[in-house]
């Protein structure tokens, strides 16, 4: 199948712009908001669509997004055929070691998968979060999925990464 490319988002006015500022960017400095218009941009979304957040990693823009949104631009390629299940390494006790998830593109007709394992003890954040505490296995899932999505669709992930990461 041949790749599609993505459409770019309309561009953003002033009005836009100083709304992005207010909201959805606070903190941003100019420079960072004309990088998250032009990932957002080049992805084909809005900044005020909510499929890529504005976040500051060590001080630095860091665009994050959710595992939907990977997914999408998968999808969007119009090769993505799925993904297993994610299956489970647990410790003597049952909690979670890792996850490995496998995704499938159709690569000239053929199906390829990507698998890749998120370890449980890389991810899990130092203070607590409530999601990972409540639902530790689909947390390191989806972060497993995200790993193998951007192994599978370098080009349409790459510098995305969901706030599970």
């Amino acid at each position: 199948m041949a790749e599609q490319a993505l459409t770019p988002a309309p561009p953003v006015s002033k009005k836009e712009f100083e709304l992005i500022k207010r909201t959805v960017a606070k903190g941003a400095t100019n420079e960072e908001l004309q990088l998250f218009n032009y990932d957002c941009r080049r992805r084909g979304v809005s900044p005020l669509d909510g499929l890529i957040y504005f976040t500051k990693v060590n001080g630095k823009y860091t665009p994050i997004t959710s595992i939907d949104f990977l997914r999408s631009q998968a999808a969007s390629t119009g090769e993505y055929a799925g993904n297993t299940d994610a299956i489970f390494s647990d410790d003597e006790d049952g909690h979670p070691l890792s996850a490995t998830v496998t995704v499938c593109r159709l690569v000239q007709g053929q199906r390829c998968d990507f698998t890749a394992t998120a370890r449980f003890s890389e991810y899990l954040p130092r203070a607590g979060s409530h999601m990972w505490e409540k639902m530790p296995r689909t947390m390191v899932a989806k972060c497993a999925e995200a790993l193998a999505l951007r192994k599978g669709f370098p080009q349409e992930t790459s510098g995305l990464y969901t706030s599970d990461e």
